[in-house]
């Protein structure tokens, strides 16, 4: 496979990084009818439109800026590319995404200033000038010395503030959501804990979609049906004394497990998915159990062992990533958000992609006709 070189893969980064930036943008000039109001606060038409705008402007950099660094094959950053393309091809799709997430910033706002931790004008300049680094490839430090680095700064931001109307005032705003965004997820962070129960199990699954496990649609009468019958089928041949890992191996839709008897190994609770997790959490050991449902189909389980283990640094990060995602979602589910019933009445469709220069454009037909 070919790899994209590193400075390249740093610049995609920065690329995505910007992407969600811009979906947190607050924009606090509120003039105008409102299309969604959060607690009683209103988001602004004339706001929501502005920032629809600049997030198309920036689909369009982001796809020319792919464009210079894979020499012109969009193929090397073809998800990417593709999802900014399909994006910009369904504004109201895309303005959805972006008014959710306008909702969520005031929710943010709003609990940040309830907890006191809203950042400082230092914590959004600090991000503001990393962020600019990674586009310019200056150091932070240099940043205020490098000719290059500042023109670059300015006219970013003389067409950001072109496309969508805004102030570089209210553009700028965006670090300081960031910065309050890092606020919040370290103080929620700190509480979560660093060891976690963990379980090792095996299981003989069937699937309601064999021929795509990772399938979570809900089955048919007739794919439930197929799998309570393989699950009757491995409970027969586990009756006649057969091994629970030769039964797996033969019937078991896991393909991954299968030949390990399958066994799962030790995985924290927190990692599997639902059904399964509260199946094995409290189950006798070497007892099997089931028929467990989960979205994936119908398993026979065996609890092997418990225990409470340190989590790794990675498994951590995802924990807090986890943790905080859901504590985003309860504060929306806890919140009162109403959106106009005509919110999405006129959302921009401009800039569009016949905006972008001809080779650009003749790059992303060529990746659609793929």
């Amino acid at each position: 496979m070919t790899r994209l070189p590193t400075l390249c893969q740093r610049r995609l980064g920065a690329l995505l990084a910007f992407a969600l930036l811009l979906l947190a943008l607050p924009v606090f000039a509120q003039d105008g009818a409102a299309v969604s109001t959060v607690n009683g606060e209103p988001v602004a038409r004339e706001a929501f439109h502005a920032r629809v705008r600049l997030v198309r402007w920036q689909h369009l950099r982001e796809l020319t800026t792919l464009y210079e660094l894979t020499g012109g094959n969009l193929a090397l950053g073809a998800q990417y590319a593709s999802r900014l393309a399909a994006s910009l091809a369904d504004p109201v799709a895309l303005g959805d995404a972006v008014l959710t997430e306008m909702e969520t910033e005031r929710l943010l706002w709003q609990t940040g200033e309830q907890m006191g931790l809203t950042p400082t004008a230092e914590d959004a300049e600090a991000r503001e000038a990393a962020f600019f680094s990674l586009w310019t490839n200056v150091p932070v430090s240099n940043l205020a010395a490098s000719v290059d680095a500042q023109v670059f700064i300015t006219d970013w931001y003389a067409g950001a503030e072109a496309a969508s109307g805004l102030r570089r005032d209210d553009i700028a705003v965006l670090f300081a959501t960031e910065a309050l965004r890092t606020r919040l997820y370290e103080h929620l962070a700190a509480s979560v804990p660093t060891e976690e129960p963990a379980v090792r199990s095996r299981h003989i699954l069937c699937s309601f979609h064999p021929q795509n496990v990772a399938d979570s649609t809900p089955p048919t009468t007739e794919e439930r049906a197929a799998a309570q019958s393989c699950i009757r089928g491995a409970q027969a041949r586990l009756a006649t004394g057969e091994s629970f890992a030769g039964v797996a191996a033969a019937l078991s839709d896991d393909r991954a497990s299968a030949p390990q008897g399958g066994d799962l190994g030790w995985v924290l609770l927190s990692f599997l998915t639902e059904g399964y997790a509260e199946a094995v959490r409290d189950a006798a050991l070497n007892t099997i159990i089931g028929p467990v449902e989960t979205e994936f189909g119908l398993h026979l389980v065996e609890v092997l062992d418990r225990r409470v283990q340190e989590l790794t640094a990675g498994e951590l990060d995802a924990a807090r990533q986890g943790y905080f995602d859901l504590w985003i979602e309860a504060l929306r589910a806890d919140a009162t958000i109403t959106r106009a019933p005509d919110w999405d009445a006129g959302v921009p469709a401009e800039p569009a992609l016949a905006d972008l220069d001809a080779p650009v454009l003749e790059a992303l037909e060529r990746l659609r006709a793929r």
